[in-house]
C-alpha cells in the first residue's frame, strides 16, 4: 500500500504548469490523508487515485507532447555538456548512424555503447529531465500558454469518450448473467484502463479502450458457441 501512496505523492509532485489551483489542492488534502490515515484500505488509496488520474491525465498527455518538444529542440544542448569528451563523440558516431536522443530512453542501442558508457548517460539523463522540465514549463506559461490550453481541451474532449466506453463496459458487465467470468473479464479490464491514468498500471491506450467493446462483444458470442459443447450428447435409442 506505501507504494501506492509513494506513486500518488510522484503524481501529485509532478502535476504540469497551469494544472487548476483548487483541483490541486484538493489532491494535497487527499494525499495528507492517505498518508496519515492508518486505518485506509488498498482499494481505497487506489480509488483516491484514480479520481484524480481523471482530472489530471489531459494536463499530463498535453504537457507530455510539450515536454517531448522541448526534447527535441534543446534535449542534446542540455545533454552534451554532462557527457565527458569520448562519450560525446560516441553519441555523434550513435547519431551518425541513425540513433537519436529519444532513443536512449528506450535501451535499444545499449549494444552501441560500453557498460561505462551507457551508465554515464544514464546519469546524464536523469539529470537534463529537470531542466527540460523547467525550459518547457517556461514555454507553457509563456509564448505556448494558449496552444498547451487547447491541447489539455483536446484531450479532455478524448477523455470524455473514454469515460462514455468505459460506462458501456460496466453496463455489460452489470447486464452479463450467462458468462460471470466474462463479467469479471470486463470488469477487470476497466479497472486497468483506469488505473492507467495514475501510474498504477501501464499508459492508457486509447485505441484499446475503443477496440474494447466489439471485442468483448466478440467474446460473448464466443463463449455462447461453446457453451454446453462439453456436455456429452445423449442419444435415446427408444425414441
Amino acid at each position: 500500500m506505501q507504494s501506492s501512496i509513494a506513486l500518488f505523492r510522484r503524481l501529485y509532485e509532478h502535476l504540469p504548469p497551469l494544472f487548476p489551483k483548487e483541483a490541486k489542492e484538493k489532491m494535497a488534502h487527499a494525499l495528507d490523508h492517505l498518508e496519515h490515515d492508518q486505518t485506509i484500505t488498498l482499494a481505497e488509496v487506489e480509488d483516491t487515485m484514480i479520481f484524480f488520474g481523471y482530472a489530471a491525465w489531459p494536463w499530463n498527455q498535453a504537457y507530455k507532447e510539450f515536454l517531448a518538444t522541448a526534447e527535441s529542440k534543446v534535449g542534446e544542448h542540455f545533454l552534451l555538456p554532462k557527457l565527458s569528451p569520448g562519450l560525446q563523440k560516441k553519441y555523434h558516431d550513435f547519431k551518425h548512424h541513425g540513433g537519436t536522443l529519444r532513443e536512449l530512453h528506450s535501451g535499444r542501442p545499449a549494444d552501441f555503447f560500453e557498460s561505462e558508457e551507457r551508465q554515464e548517460l544514464c546519469v546524464a539523463l536523469v539529470e537534463i529531465q529537470g531542466e527540460l522540465r523547467h525550459y518547457a514549463a517556461q514555454e507553457l506559461i509563456g509564448i505556448s500558454k494558449d496552444r498547451y490550453l487547447l491541447r489539455v481541451k483536446e484531450f479532455s474532449n478524448v477523455l470524455a469518450d473514454i469515460k462514455k466506453t468505459l460506462d458501456i463496459l460496466r453496463a455489460l458487465a452489470e447486464k452479463e448473467q450467462d458468462h460471470p467470468t466474462l463479467a469479471a473479464e470486463i470488469r477487470s479490464r476497466v479497472r486497468g484502463f483506469e488505473e492507467g491514468l495514475c501510474l498504477l498500471g501501464p499508459e492508457l491506450d486509447y485505441r484499446a479502450v475503443c477496440e474494447s467493446e466489439e471485442f468483448f462483444h466478440g467474446r460473448k458470442q464466443e463463449l455462447n458457441r461453446m457453451k454446453g459443447i462439453h456436455v456429452p450428447k445423449i442419444i435415446d435409442f427408444y425414441a
